[in-house]
């Protein structure tokens, strides 16, 4: 019996496009194998933690709303844990896949591809740039405290 599923899987921050690609592939190969279908795909683009997971700041961000039978859900669920390239997945079965995505879209501003991954791309950079700032200003806190003392 088909039933729908909304899935969330993050993945590595660590990963290029290439192997991001890779991995995304052979996830649309274990659900196309089972018969199951992909209905819509959401790039979040990465993300910061909220805490670190498998000692990770930062993760991409997916969603993905399938149809499918049980077998299918169960191998995904399976291949999400072998993985060391997905770093947490939920996945969870929804009445409407269409009623989902379009509550989901309401929710969340989407743009273009093209622009996300330029976006990401500078976010990347500004990452770079706020981590530098924060281990200046902890030393910064550290010689106040020593000055204190």
């Amino acid at each position: 019996m088909m039933r729908d599923y909304e899935a969330v899987f993050i993945t590595s921050a660590d990963l290029n496009s290439e192997e991001q690609a890779e991995l995304l592939d052979r996830v649309r190969g274990f659900i196309s194998r089972f018969e199951g279908q992909i209905c819509r795909e959401y790039f979040w683009g990465r993300r910061k933690l909220a805490y670190p997971i498998k000692k990770k700041d930062y993760g991409i961000y997916h969603l993905w709303y399938l149809s499918g039978d049980g077998a299918m859900l169960e191998e995904l669920e399976r291949q999400f844990g072998y993985s060391e390239q997905v770093i947490r997945a939920q996945i969870i079965k929804v009445e409407d896949w269409e009623s989902a995505a379009a509550k989901f879209e309401s929710l969340v501003e989407l743009k273009p591809a093209e622009e996300a991954s330029e976006e990401e791309e500078v976010k990347e950079v500004n990452d770079s740039d706020a981590v530098e700032t924060e281990e200046e200003s902890t030393e910064t806190n550290e010689d106040q405290d020593t000055n204190q003392e």
